[in-house]
Order: structure tokens, then C-alpha cells, then sequence
């Protein structure tokens, strides 16, 4: 069997970056509602369509910044196994993702345009996970379980709104840092 050794792996350090990145993206958003819940000074004087636009910029700031960490990682780690170019299963993946992400982007805006805000993290705990799921045949590691628990978080999102900033922090953080670390721990036995 060939060893799927692609360019997107969350195994190891870029797993655990994804994480602690994922957590200080989550603490940030958390921190800016905060104040605008607060409306006294700062960020709570904008208005609400400018404090989504923010939310939004930052949400895609944190979109490409973790996309090309992943990326940045992965080739270094490629490189260092003399592995060029990308390969096939990474390209599948690639274009699982930027479906999904433009799927998600759709759905964000029919659920802002509905009123629907509040479901807006449960669908990208969702998205995410199918597309762990439907990834793991291209992969050597266990995203299917990954995914799996990522929508289990969704569904949980949905029943429980007032505890989804920390679902989704559990999920994109916790979830991405214990993956790496298996991993990390396994590359070093």
C-alpha cells in the first residue's frame, strides 16, 4: 500500500498550530462581542453591519492565515522527505475544501439574509466535518473520526446556542491540537 503522504496534513505541528491559532482566532471574536454586547465604548459604537463586516474580514483573515501555515508546514516537512509538487490525494482534498468553503459561504449568506445568524457556526462545524469525513479515504489518518466529532459539536451547537463559541473553540482548537499531538507522538516512536 502507498503511503498517502499529502501536502494538507493536520498530523503533528501543523495540527497543533491549527489549534493554538484556532483558540487565539476564537479568544479575539469572543474578546470584540464582548464590547459590542457592551455598546459603551470601542467596538459597541459601530454599527451592527459594520461589526459584521469586521467579523467577517477577520473570519477570512483566519480562513487564509491557517490555509497557508497548513500549507507552509507541510511543504517543509515534504521537502525534508524529498516529496515535490502536489500530489493527487492533496488536490482531491484541496478541492473538497474550497467546495465546501464556498458552500459555506452561500449558506452563511442565506442564513443572514433569513435572520438565522445563530446557526451560523453549527453549519461550518458541520461543513467541516462532512469534509473530514468524505477526506479520510484520501488520507492516512483518522480524519473520518475528526470529522465525526466536529459534527457531533454541530448538532450540539444547534441544541445548546448558548454554549457554541466554546463548541466551536473545543472543536477547531482542542480537536485540531489533540490530532497533531497523536500524531506528533507517534512520528517520534
Amino acid at each position: 500500500m502507498k503511503l498517502k503522504n499529502h501536502n494538507l496534513s493536520l498530523k503533528g505541528i501543523s495540527g497543533i498550530f491549527t489549534g493554538v491559532l484556532s483558540l487565539l482566532f476564537i479568544w479575539i471574536i469572543q474578546l470584540l462581542l464582548l464590547d459590542f454586547s457592551s455598546g459603551s465604548q470601542g467596538i459597541g459604537i459601530l454599527p451592527i453591519s459594520i461589526f459584521e463586516i469586521i467579523l467577517g474580514v477577520i473570519s477570512l483573515v483566519y480562513i487564509l492565515l491557517t490555509y497557508f501555515m497548513v500549507a507552509i508546514i507541510n511543504k517543509r516537512r515534504r521537502k525534508k522527505n524529498q516529496l515535490f509538487g502536489w500530489e493527487k490525494n492533496s488536490k482531491k482534498i484541496r478541492m473538497l475544501f474550497l467546495f465546501l468553503l464556498i458552500l459555506g459561504g452561500i449558506i452563511t449568506y442565506f442564513l443572514i439574509f433569513k435572520g438565522f445568524i445563530k446557526l451560523i457556526l453549527p453549519s461550518s462545524l458541520l461543513l467541516y466535518g462532512l469534509g473530514c469525513v468524505f477526506s479520510n479515504r484520501y488520507t492516512n489518518g483518522n480524519s473520518l473520526l475528526l470529522g465525526i466529532l466536529f459534527m457531533v459539536n454541530g448538532v450540539f451547537a444547534i441544541i445548546f446556542p448558548k454554549q457554541t463559541i466554546l463548541l466551536w473553540g473545543m472543536a477547531f482548537g482542542g480537536y485540531h491540537i489533540i490530532y497533531g499531538f497523536i500524531y506528533f507522538l507517534k512520528s517520534k516512536s
